[in-house]
Order: structure tokens, then sequence, then C-alpha cells
């Protein structure tokens, strides 16, 4: 679900995916603003705010006007000046002239280490996926750019996997011998060896290293010893790959990838490794990107990535007192229609206790406390999704989640939407632990 398969195109281009491989990447929050450099007689990078040479930026330009990237960048014009806007994507950017932008998400702390530690923590959190691997220790290194970060988690894998020995199994190897090893191949000794009848074309099964995942950590260790990285982790790869010398790196990931995967004795000793190569080496995680930007980069939605989290927190810290069903698909807004149901309802979390039911809706919008003319920036369309909830699982108590900011730290009073039905719409503080934030819950709940 999280990783996508890697398709002969993105094989193709994965090469020239290089993270950190001139300078350290520059950082700005998500919803933040790039500018042209060339357009201001002082240009100083904030957190919110970053300024790109005219190249980098044409190429930032081409990627928010290319149709299907739409979503990560948006363009537009202020007092007549040209700027991107940021959208709800984190992770890494990268443009084809070798520029790196961190995007990190958007918090109240407003400090990019700190906001890169709940971006591993929200990865972390991530069902099925190798980012499970980031341990605290990776997290305290949240001073490091993110795709070294990455690059040491590979390498922790990698090395708990060494200190079992390298994997080898049997493979079958073709050659022109002295001497009979293994089967003649009958017809290709007659088109090879028809002027020098001294040799014999034979095939044999040899029990050796040089087999497909390792072929395939060899090239992604090469990848990566081309990038710029502090000294020890330069050191680690650099070891690395003197231990896979007698292995050659991966001529055909495509078909090396697909034997990678058939279940076998190691099978299960490298899937970890397999799956975090494969992010190395397409540079892709969530979205196949297409067009003129096939290697833009390691980018994630912090709505997935928001709403995986605080799912996470309830399985394990409700379970005991509640029964906790995520995403859950048991009722549809229409009951029937030509004798079936329509139109399914998914709220992401339903907490079911002795007698009673909540609702809770994550949605990582930005929601001012202080603005209630405006309703907060809440839109409409999500009162009316709680509403049919409501209804639906005859629940009286509903809840939307949102992440908490400078200007939304507290719930807000409670809408009633009748006698019996009452939302409320309550902060998350990523920067907390998930067990305050249950005690803090615990109290809207029980009253």
């Amino acid at each position: 679900m999280i990783l996508k398969s890697l398709s002969k195109e993105t094989l193709k281009t994965s090469v020239s995916f290089n993270p950190q491989r001139n300078n350290l990447p520059t950082l700005v929050s998500e919803y933040g603003v790039i500018k042209k450099a060339s357009d201001y007689e002082q240009a100083e990078d904030t957190f919110s705010e970053i300024f790109v040479s005219d190249k980098t930026f044409q190429h930032l330009k081409n990627i928010a006007f290319s149709g299907v990237n739409d979503s990560i960048l948006g363009y537009q014009t202020k007092k007549g000046k040209e700027q991107i806007r940021l959208k709800n994507y984190v992770g890494l950017l990268q443009t084809p002239d070798g520029k790196q932008i961190e995007i990190l998400p958007k918090t109240s702390s407003n400090s990019p280490k700190e906001a890169r530690k709940i971006l591993l923590k929200l990865l972390r959190a991530l069902p099925n996926s190798p980012f499970q691997s980031l341990s605290n220790s990776h997290l305290e290194t949240s001073y490091l750019p993110i795709f070294e970060i990455f690059a040491q988690v590979f390498l922790d894998e990698l090395e708990k996997l060494l200190t079992q020995g390298i994997g080898k199994s049997f493979e079958r190897q073709e050659s022109n011998e002295l001497f009979v090893r293994g089967k003649i191949l009958i017809n290709e000794n007659i088109r090879r060896n028809t002027s020098q009848a001294e040799r014999i074309y034979t095939a044999y099964d040899e029990f050796c290293a040089d087999i497909a995942p390792n072929r395939i950590l060899k090239y992604c260790l090469i990848q990566l010893q081309k990038q710029k990285y502090s000294q020890p982790t330069q050191q680690r790869i650099n070891r690395a790959i003197h231990i896979f010398e007698e292995v050659r790196p991966s001529q055909n990931l495509i078909q090396d990838f697909i034997l990678a995967n058939k279940k076998s004795v190691l099978h299960t000793r490298y899937e970890q490794l397999i799956n975090w190569s494969r992010i190395f080496i397409s540079g892709q995680s969530f979205l196949p990107f297409a067009g003129i930007t096939p290697q833009i980069g390691l980018l994630f939605p912090m709505e997935i990535l928001f709403e995986n989290y605080v799912g996470k927190a309830f399985k394990k810290y409700f379970a005991e007192s509640f029964e906790v069903k995520l995403q859950d698909k048991t009722k549809f807004l229409i009951d029937s229609h030509l004798e079936k149901s329509k139109f399914r309802l998914i709220p992401d979390i339903v907490l079911k206790g002795k007698n009673d039911t909540f609702i809770f809706d994550t949605k990582w919008k930005m929601i001012d406390a202080t603005k209630s003319k405006q309703n907060y920036g809440i839109e409409q369309t999500d009162l009316y999704q709680m509403y049919a909830y409501g209804k639906k699982y005859n629940a009286q108590q509903l809840f939307l989640i949102y992440p908490s900011n400078e200007n939304f730290q507290a719930p807000l009073q409670v809408f009633d939407y009748e006698s019996d039905m009452r939302l409320q719409i309550i902060p998350f503080d990523l920067g907390k632990k998930l067990q305050d934030w249950q005690q803090e819950l615990l109290p809207l709940i029980t009253n």
C-alpha cells in the first residue's frame, strides 16, 4: 500500500535521483513559500519562506504546471512577483539541477529540528512499511538531513543482516571452460567453439553470494556512496561495499527485484532491506510521479501520515476500554437504492463502549480558534460528513481532530447538532507523548 512497485520507466530514471548530491538541503515548512532570489534585494531564508535561483524556480514552476503534480505545488503571483506555494506534502523535493528542498511539517514550535523529529515519528507509525524500523535513537538524530537518517536506518538493518553472514545460494552459471563442469550446453558449445575445440561451454550451479538480493544491495550502496553525508555515515557505507566485494551490482533491477521477492529461506532476512532499497532506488514512496519529473523526490501526504499516527494512538491506548475500529466500512449513507446500499461511509476511528459509540475523524488542516466569524477555517462539508456519521452510527458524541498550532491550543466550544448529538473539535499536539494526549481526551469522552 505504501510503496509503489518499481516500473520500467522508474528504474530507467532512478539513477538521476541524487539526494544531497552537492549541498545540504534547504529547509522549509509545508505551506511555505518559494521565491526567486533575483526579485529581491535581500533574500534571507526562513522556515516559512525560502529563495532559490531563477533556474531552480523555473523547474518548480514546471512541476506546478505539470498537472499530475499540482497537488504538491501551487503557482501564484503577489505584487507582480512569482511565488511557488507548497501544499501539504512533506519530505525531500529535488529539482533536476540538483537543488534539494526538505519540506517539514508545520508545527507550533516553528523549529526545523522538532518538525523533522515529528515527521520521523509519523513515518514510523505507517503500517507495513520499512519506516517502522526507525528507532528512538534515530529520532534523536533529527539534526541531520532526513535522507541521511534514512541511510542510517538502512545501514543499521544491513549490519544486523551481516552479523548473521552474507546470504548465499546456488546460482546457475554459464562459462566456456577447458574441462567439463556441470552440464554441456550443446547448441551454445557448437556456436561458440567451432574454432576452439579445446573449450567446452557448460552450465553449472555454484554456491555463492552473487544473488539477486545482494546485487540490489550492492547497487543501492554504490548509489548512496555518491551522496554527501557526514563522515561516520560515509565510512559505514564504504565498509559495507567492501563486504560485498564478491557481489556484482545489479545490471537488471527489474529482474532482480522479481527474484528477491520470491519466497525463499533468505526472503525474511532481506525483506526490510529490499523495501528500503526500493525507496532509495526509485526516489519515490507514495506518488507515481510521471512526465517531466519522474525523480522528483521522497514526498508524503501529511493527511495520511496524521491519520495513521492518530489511529495508532487509539489502537494502542484505548483498546483496553473500547472496541477500536479504524477506517470502518460497515455503514452507508443510502440504505437502499435499486436494492443496494450506496455511498459508503468511512470514519477514521470508531470507539464502541458498553453503551455508547464515539466517532472520530482526523483533518490535517490549520484552523484558527480566534476567527469565530470565519467559522475558524472549518469546512462546511466536514460538518455535513460528521452529521452523517452521527446519524448512521447512532453516535451522540462526535470529534473532529485537527493538528494544534499557535492559534489552536484547546478544544473549541461544543457544537450542538441536536439535543442528543454534539460535535467537539479538539487539537492534537504532535510534539506530545501519546499517553499524555490520551489522558487529555478521556474526560471529553466520559463527560
